[in-house]
């Protein structure tokens, strides 16, 4: 049975965080990345999106559909968690369909927002 690693002592943490800087500083580690604000990526993300689908709504979805498949195709060798995103907006395309042939099967035009968060969104939301 493999050993229980030691924790790191104050003093060793410091000597660590030491040597980083000093070899960022010398430019043989990068320097820290600040993090990303996910709100404000979101918002301008999506501006931007919705300019380029007014602009050419053709092209938008020709483009979607490319980085759709060049985030996650069938072969993927490591799955992020990111790319488990891309793959739960593509089942819930597939399910929204499913939804709305059943709903032309049954000869219904309406629905309910209930109906669609519970038969096509919560499912996928919760694999």
């Amino acid at each position: 049975m493999p050993t229980k690693k030691k924790r790191l002592t104050q003093r060793e943490k410091a000597e660590r965080a030491k040597m980083k800087k000093e070899l960022q500083a010398e430019g043989v580690l990068p320097p820290d990345k600040p993090r990303l604000n996910r709100k404000k990526f979101a918002r301008e993300t999506w501006a931007e999106w919705e300019e380029f689908i007014k602009r050419d709504p053709v092209l938008a979805e020709v483009r979607l559909l490319r980085a759709v498949e060049f985030m996650a195709g069938p072969e993927v060798p490591k799955i992020t968690p990111e790319q488990i995103g891309v793959f739960k907006a593509l089942k819930i395309a597939i399910e929204l369909d499913k939804f709305f042939r059943r709903l032309e099967a049954e000869g219904r035009k309406q629905y309910t927002i209930g109906e669609i968060a519970d038969e096509v969104f919560l499912p996928v939301w919760k694999l």
